[in-house]
């Protein structure tokens, strides 16, 4: 039994020699310290000269360069290390020299893809600065999108590229790709009503990132605006992502974009508020919106509206300048407490429900 798996091994021997694997190890070894005195020319050298230089261009090129050079030379000095062996192109069935072939090429494509998603960053960066100067917020949302859609370009290229030096027909499967698109359209109708829906968030320009929306039972904050779906930061700090067709259907209340905000409620007064009382209070709390400089005095009212089932109500309504939601909670606060300072010194009791009960003697 012994004897036969030493054959087995035996027939499947490698043939390696001592001299091939010393070479190996070397150039292994010869590998790292390229790959180190390469990235240490690039971080030191390169680095210091690009930082002299007043355009950021040529310190976001070497930034991008770095990392793909270093997995380049492993790349190259493995192969080179491998190679070095001369390996059989087979054991057996197995086709050593197509095995290799295949993950160097691999590998390769891996850090040509590395390299495209670098060189985006560095595009990204430049269109976001741009952004910045404008006014509008349109293009700050548009350059995630451009950005993100040329990733996908460059994950696209960098795969047909690996298909095609795999030795696969691309003509052919783009063509069988073709065949079943009706198929994939058909499974796909939610995606496609997606993109529809951002091609409306963009052209309505309904919202922008960053703005406080309400769509549906969503409210919240607008963290980033994508094909597919957009992310809303609710106030209890949960993410929700809500797919872009929703916004085609659905009615979007921007809070971000209301130019003041409404205070409506009515004041009771107890009934033992007398003519002249109620027409201080009145006349008092128009003066307190008058004199707030938190209000928009363009339009407000105060007025003695009905006699309710346990109060006199008076009617306020009125409107703050600010629309920050902790800003708008402070003035109604201040206005709140105006009120009060005001209904104490009249001598008018804040109304609250009771009932009066009257009894006969008989």
């Amino acid at each position: 039994m012994f004897e036969n798996i030493r054959n087995l091994f035996g027939q499947y021997s490698l043939n390696i020699s001592t001299e091939n694997l010393a070479v190996f190890f070397l150039i292994i070894f010869l590998t790292f310290i390229l790959r180190k005195l390469a990235l240490y020319l690039f971080e030191k050298k390169l680095t210091y000269l690009a930082k002299k230089t007043k355009t950021e261009l040529d310190d976001l090129l070497v930034a991008a360069f770095k990392s793909p050079l270093g997995y380049l030379i492993l790349i190259c000095g493995g192969y080179a290390a491998i190679e070095s062996l001369h390996l059989p192109d087979k054991i057996g069935t197995f086709g050593i020299r197509g095995a290799v072939e295949w993950a160097f090429t691999v590998a390769f494509a891996f850090v040509l893809l590395l390299l495209l998603l670098n060189l985006i960053d560095v595009v990204a960066y430049f269109l976001y600065k741009v952004t910045q100067r404008t006014e509008t917020k349109l293009d700050e949302q548009l350059v995630p999108l451009f950005v993100k859609s040329l990733k996908v370009v460059a994950v696209v290229v960098a795969i047909l590229f690996l298909l095609d030096n795999l030795g696969l027909n691309i003509a052919s499967l783009l063509a069988g790709l073709g065949i079943g698109g009706l198929a994939i359209a058909l499974a796909a109708q939610e995606t496609v009503s997606n993109l529809f829906g951002s091609v409306t968030v963009f052209s309505d320009r309904s919202f922008h990132i960053g703005d406080w929306i309400r769509v549906d039972d969503v409210e919240g904050t607008v963290e980033d605006v994508g094909l597919r779906s957009t992310r809303i930061r609710r106030f209890d700090q949960a993410l929700v992502t809500v797919p872009n067709s929703r916004f085609i259907k659905s009615d979007i209340v921007n809070f971000t974009r209301m130019k003041k905000r409404r205070i409506k409620f009515n004041l009771g007064v107890s009934y033992g508020t007398s003519r002249k009382q109620m027409e201080e209070v009145v006349e008092g709390i128009k003066k307190i919106i008058k004199e707030n400089s938190r209000f928009d005095h363009t339009f407000y009212m105060v007025h003695f509206t009905e006699f309710g089932a346990y109060s006199l109500d008076i009617f306020i309504y009125c409107f703050t300048k600010t629309t920050v939601w902790d800003e708008f909670l402070a003035g109604r606060e201040e206005f709140n407490l105006e009120i009060m300072h005001l209904l104490e010194e009249l001598g008018v009791e804040i109304a609250f429900p009771s009932q009066t009960i009257y009894m006969e003697r008989s």
